[in-house]
């Protein structure tokens, strides 16, 4: 299996072609967000109404949730091309919209299990959820590591800056007052979306271009 190397980057001089690449990676990053965001907040809010139960409203937010990782991963999919041509599109896709899935099922699916069972679900919870918190960065990981080499330390920023984005809007909608109308809180979902897609997107996007400079000047590497 191919691991890449230095000359599978497309820029001789990383000055020139990843100049403006953390800025290009954040707003795409945020206007995937925006647009992601829409499959989730449409389906919890339907199927809320309908007052389905845990294990449909859980079906329902985890395909959700492969629609918002396929908008976030073809934003990033639409920057990446500009600095690693080979890397295949789709499949970036594909890895960030499982990640996402992943990530969902895990979250959703472990509260409604703690609910149902106790804390004893945390046994096969907790364990659960580290997995869908690492599920993206690993799964983007394994496109990355064919065109860049020593990206391993992709896993870990994206998943703590997922960790901490997603901070963002739970801590956002749960400080909200509950007497706000329904419009309101649907304007601070958006400002909670967009921030946490800039939060998400300038940690990821710097570490992105410190590999990509390392891996095109191995004298970089340490």
């Amino acid at each position: 299996m191919a691991t890449g190397t230095a000359d599978s980057l497309p820029a001789a001089q990383p000055g020139l072609r990843l100049a403006g690449l953390r800025l290009r990676w954040t707003v795409a990053f945020v206007a995937g967000e925006l647009v992601g965001f829409i499959p989730p907040a449409v389906t919890g809010a339907v199927l809320g109404s309908l007052g389905v139960g845990d294990v449909a409203l859980v079906a329902g937010l985890v395909l959700a949730g492969v629609l918002e990782g396929a908008a976030i991963g073809a934003a990033q999919a639409w920057v990446l091309r500009g600095v690693l041509p080979a890397l295949p599109f789709g499949h970036w896709v594909l890895a960030t919209a499982l990640g996402a899935a992943l990530a969902w099922l895990a979250g959703m699916g472990g509260v409604a299990l703690v609910q149902a069972v106790g804390p004893a679900a945390w046994v096969v919870v907790g364990p659960a959820m580290v997995v869908g918190l690492f599920a993206m960065g690993t799964l983007q990981w394994l496109v990355l590591r064919r065109h860049v080499p020593r990206s391993g330390r992709w896993v870990p920023v994206t998943s703590g800056a997922w960790l901490l984005g997603v901070m963002i809007p739970v801590a956002a909608l749960s400080l909200a007052p509950d007497s706000w109308p329904p419009a309101a809180l649907m304007v601070l979902g958006v400002l909670a979306a967009v921030a946490m897609g800039a939060t998400v997107g300038l940690l990821t996007g710097g570490t992105l271009v410190r590999l990509l400079r390392r891996a095109a000047d191995p004298t970089l590497a340490r």
